[in-house]
């Protein structure tokens, strides 16, 4: 719109020179009033230039506002899509992360399944290695046979040994343990009819040991070195026994009694003697226990027994 009236205004003004420029060459009185029509004609000119001017300093100033706007979402855009990526990327690299931590998981859990299995099947084989060896050294010290007998030789740690003996017949079963040159270490079992019992007897010397079995019925002699479990406080039984109780050391008071008709013998370590009576008993007596640690009891009884240790 500007430059339309700047256009008209700019034809109009050269017209109206031209024609003033005219009047003062014919010197007639119309000259003054056409460069007044000029002047104002120029007037227009200016202020239409000035308002196309104007006008062509908001579109440039629209257009460069257009162009920062869009510069700016641009630039906005490219930072949202370049966080995107790195967001995708962070992402990525966790999932990654967690994949990774995942498979270390299960490779650790695989690892140490293997392990528990390989240290359980070790353990089992090392429980029937061990259980197989105690078997052959059972089956070593074990000693079977019928009627009067001169056993074969068994070996003997040093130390102590429990002997559990079995018998079927009705006359004496007379048992004595005999080192390898045939004298005496101890009588096992002396009685008459059926028996089973256990005997404990110190073994001072590592070496072969032997039997003589005077029976009239089949017999089973059982030797153990090895300590089975362990008892505290009161123990009792029925017959000839051995019980291994820990007992720490001082002062003990150890209080017995025995129903039966013969032999009551009870000792510590086939050493220390707490009883020796005939028949029915009951009493107590003190020893002092110099450690604390497990102990030996054997009792020789052929009836019902009980022993309380304080």
């Amino acid at each position: 719109m500007g430059m339309f009236f700047g256009f008209t205004s700019l034809i109009a003004l050269f017209v109206f020179v031209i024609l003033a420029l005219i009047g003062l060459v014919k010197k007639n009185g119309k000259a003054k009033k056409n460069f007044l029509i000029a002047g104002v004609c120029m007037v227009v000119f200016i202020a239409a230039v000035s308002l196309d001017s104007a006008n062509d300093t908001t579109q440039t100033a629209s257009t460069n506002n257009k162009a920062v706007k869009k510069d700016t979402e641009e630039e906005k855009a490219k930072i949202a899509e370049a966080k995107a990526k790195d967001e995708a990327k962070q992402k990525a690299a966790a999932e990654q992360k967690a994949k990774e931590e995942a498979k270390a998981k299960a490779e650790a859990e695989q690892k140490a399944k293997a392990e528990a299995e390989a240290k359980k099947k070790a353990e089992a084989a090392a429980k029937a290695k061990a259980a197989a060896i105690a078997k052959r050294k059972a089956d070593a010290m074990k000693i079977s046979g019928n009627g009067d007998t001169a056993t074969k030789t068994i070996k003997l740690d040093p130390g102590f040994v429990v002997f559990e003996a079995r018998y079927t017949g009705s006359q004496n079963f007379i048992v004595s343990l005999l080192d390898e040159n045939g004298s005496q270490v101890d009588l096992l079992v002396n009685t008459i009819g059926s028996y089973h019992g256990k005997r404990f007897v110190a073994i001072p010397d590592g070496g072969n040991y032997m039997f003589n079995v005077k029976a009239s019925g089949s017999w089973t002699i059982q030797g153990s070195q090895d300590i089975p479990k362990e008892e505290k406080g009161t123990i009792s039984g029925n017959g000839d026994d051995v019980r291994f109780v820990r007992m720490n050391s001082g002062a003990r008071t150890f209080t017995l009694s025995h129903s039966g008709s013969e032999n009551f013998i009870v000792k510590i370590n086939d050493s220390v003697l707490l009883a020796n009576e005939i028949g029915n008993y009951h009493g107590s007596t003190v020893e002092s226990i110099p450690d604390d640690s497990v102990y030996a009891i054997g009792i020789q009884a052929n009836g019902p027994w009980k022993i309380s240790i304080k």
